[in-house]
């Protein structure tokens, strides 16, 4: 059941208080379990509240954490349905913005790099059905091209 597996996550939450290492981990959880679900029911305050941690996670991971890329995507994902619903453009902008900075993240060689490409991608494609930006259309055409080169690299079979 989701509301017994979020009391869950908050318990866990309590035990890690700050500055514990993993406190951000046990937020990114409790939002995505919180939001993730929002696409299926349209409960706004869970999707308000999992932004919210979301932002309160990513606090805690300056540049270089390393699971700041991982934080900058939740972020954005939860920004982009926040969009979605709502039509807000600022979370879109907002959500293209974290996009991009998780990609300067990945360089190249990272393993999860087609996975940022293919986020931002998406975002883009989408400001460019609602908004008519051709600049943001040729810009995701142009990642997935990228995402095409580097997956014969990294998935070896």
């Amino acid at each position: 059941d989701q509301e017994e597996a979020i009391s869950l996550l908050r318990e866990a939450l309590e035990l890690r208080p700050a500055p514990h290492p993993d406190r951000s981990s046990s937020l990114n959880n409790i939002a995505l379990a919180l939001w993730t679900p929002v696409k299926k029911y349209g409960r706004r305050e869970d999707l308000e509240e999992g932004i919210s941690l979301h932002r309160e996670a990513l606090e805690l991971q300056p540049a270089p954490h390393p699971g700041r890329s991982i934080s900058l995507n939740n972020l954005a994902a939860a920004l982009s349905t926040r969009s979605e619903q709502s039509g807000r453009q600022e979370d879109l902008e907002e959500a293209i913005s974290l996009h991009r900075e998780a990609l300067e993240l990945r360089p190249t060689l990272h393993l999860s790099r087609s996975t940022s490409l293919h986020h931002l991608a998406n975002a883009l494609s989408t400001s460019f059905k609602q908004y008519g930006r051709q600049e943001d259309l040729e810009e995701a055409i142009s990642l997935r091209r990228e995402v095409l080169e580097l997956r014969p690299t990294l998935h070896l079979s």
